[in-house]
């Protein structure tokens, strides 16, 4: 299942570059299926696809035979007339792979010869990697879940791909997010539909085209299966896969919230040690994130508390059990759901961008809090995001406490299910969920 990603234009520019080009991701949100498309449309290119789940190809590499293989696949030899274009999957389960591709990458980097793209469901510091290998030589790129709408592209071919957020940070943002809205308009119902889609099982590819509640579970049930046993056990250090799958479980009912170590500790029974080990792979290979609070002196920023997220709602209702929109919206999880999907369109929305930016929450000891803080130096721009088809005054007034406090923030921006609107004298934009991307 194939859509235009958001940073489609960025990550094929760096096909055109000479460095290795590295695409990371959780598995099973497209990472192959882009590179397979990109060779489809360059038919002429000479391609080597190569994986590292072949046990046969991973143990000729860790004999040193990387430029056999690739000259027995291509039938022809590297330095040859043709340039050759290798394709690396699931590169961080060969950590051998890389002082090989630094050897061919320096040989023939100012010939033109070879091109090197590698996809990985796990950060490449994992499993012994030295990330210095490549230093100099590599651009790094993520995709994530599918966005909402990656997803309404899919089912409506004329939908126009007009991304809300890359305006945001403009001085006059709320006029130009005004006017895209009103383009969305008559596209509304299908986004609003996908939206509940997304709060309920996520943005992974696949699970787009399943029917029924119980082929969707089976497939997340399956994937996490998948995950423990092909990514997990690989991690030599990980020596007890039921208490991962416990830490996941922990993970996927506190999503949003803020860590509380001790409680987790004592409901694992493990030591401090283990739970930062094991919650340290969950958020290399990709499926867990930390966001730390926005403090205006760098400091003081890692001696806070983060808030923890499983990045994707279908696997929040896999490991939780609860799916069913009445009792997610009855509960209240509701709103833990529609944070953890907005995080991920902005995580999407700022892997487009070539400045290094954060993304932080704001809280004071009061109780005054907002969500997302997202600093794109020299500016930063909070966001309130709730469920509520209405605007809550005490949420508004966060943003505005936090605005007050901050002067490089030129407006807050508050995201929830009513309608669109501006409030010019607390430089406020209301914005309806379906309208993000």
């Amino acid at each position: 299942m194939y859509a235009d990603r958001a940073n489609k234009n960025s990550i094929e520019a760096s096909f055109d570059r000479p460095f290795v080009t590295a695409i990371l991701g959780p598995r099973r949100v497209g990472k192959t299926v882009f590179v397979h498309h990109y060779s489809e449309k360059h038919p002429h290119y000479m391609w080597v696809f190569l994986n590292m789940d072949d046990l046969v190809q991973r143990m000729r590499i860790e004999n040193r035979e990387l430029v056999d293989l690739i000259q027995e696949t291509a039938k022809n030899s590297i330095g040859g007339e043709n340039k050759i274009w290798v394709v690396i999957d699931e590169a961080q389960k060969c950590p051998d792979i890389f002082d090989s591709v630094k050897i061919l990458y320096d040989k023939y980097k100012d010939q033109n010869k070879i091109k090197f793209i590698l996809t990985g469901s796990a950060v490449l510091s994992l499993h012994r990697m030295s990330a210095e290998t490549l230093a100099g030589r590599i651009e790094l790129y993520h995709l994530q879940e599918f966005t909402l709408q990656e997803s309404v592209s899919l089912k409506e071919k004329s939908f126009p791909r007009i991304s809300l957020l890359d305006h945001i940070s403009e001085v006059d943002g709320p006029i130009r997010i005004k006017e895209i809205i009103q383009k969305l308009k008559p596209y509304k119902p299908l986004l609003e539909k996908e939206l509940l889609f997304h709060l309920q099982w996520g943005g992974f590819p696949e699970l787009l085209s399943c029917q029924a509640d119980e082929e969707k579970l089976t497939y997340l049930n399956n994937y996490i299966q998948t995950y423990l046993e092909k990514d997990v056990r690989a991690i030599e250090t990980v020596t007890n896969l039921t208490l991962y799958r416990h830490l996941m479980e922990i993970a996927a009912e506190q999503t949003g919230s803020v860590r509380e170590e001790k409680a987790i500790v004592d409901s694992l029974g493990c030591t401090r040690d283990t739970l930062k080990k094991y919650r340290g792979f969950l958020a290399a290979t990709l499926l867990y994130r930390d966001i730390y609070p926005y403090i205006s002196n760098p400091l003081n920023r890692l001696v806070k508390s983060p808030k923890g997220y499983l990045v994707n709602n279908g696997l929040v209702s896999a490991l939780t059990g609860i799916f069913q929109l009445p009792v997610l919206t009855k509960s209240g999880l509701i709103g833990h759901r529609l944070e953890n999907w907005f995080l991920n369109e902005l995580s999407v929305w700022l892997a487009r961008e070539p400045l290094r930016s954060e993304i932080y929450f704001w809280r004071k000891q009061s109780g005054l809090e907002v969500d997302f803080v997202v600093e794109k130096k020299p500016i930063v721009i909070p966001f309130e995001v709730t469920h509520n088809t209405t605007i809550d005054n005490k949420k508004k007034r966060n943003l505005q406490n936090f605005l007050s406090n901050e002067p490089k923030a030129k407006w807050g921006y508050y995201i929830y299910r009513g309608e669109f609107s501006i409030d010019e004298e607390h430089k406020i934009c209301f914005i309806p969920a379906w309208a993000i991307g």
